[in-house]
């Protein structure tokens, strides 16, 4: 195992609830819906236990407070394209090796619980 392989882990933010305007029907866009998010971003959470410091982690708030905001103040015809913009934006942030992130959302039939998507982004892809 490599050195960088040794000390990682996962933060994992699970169930992240909040408001949007996504969909590709115009009623969708308008009138909005529930959105569940689940967010994981590979790291190294060695280095933060040993210090026990917050600089060396991810911070949670943070990352909470980033992904309401993309998800809450923005509008996206499809999953694929929140769930891309909110990968992208966790990557950018400090310690953040890879991201994987589901968005699931109700959709409008009766037969159907949920609709997700799911994507997995290592670093390297970040501009």
């Amino acid at each position: 195992m490599s050195q960088k392989q040794a000390g990682q882990g996962r933060i994992i933010l699970r169930g992240l609830e909040a408001y949007g305007h996504h969909g590709d029907l115009p009623a969708e866009r308008i009138l909005g819906g529930h959105f569940v998010v689940d967010l994981e971003m590979v790291t190294d959470t060695a280095k933060a236990a040993r210090s026990d410091r917050l600089k060396d982690a991810v911070n949670y708030v943070t990352v909470e407070a980033l992904a309401r905001q993309i998800i809450e103040r923005r509008r996206y015809r499809l999953l694929e394209t929140l769930a891309e913009r909110l990968a992208g934006a966790l990557l950018k942030q400090a310690g953040v090796q890879q991201v994987t992130v589901r968005v699931t959302k109700r959709p409008p039939l009766p037969h159907l619980q949920a609709f997700t998507v799911e994507v997995t982004r290592p670093a390297s892809t970040v501009p």
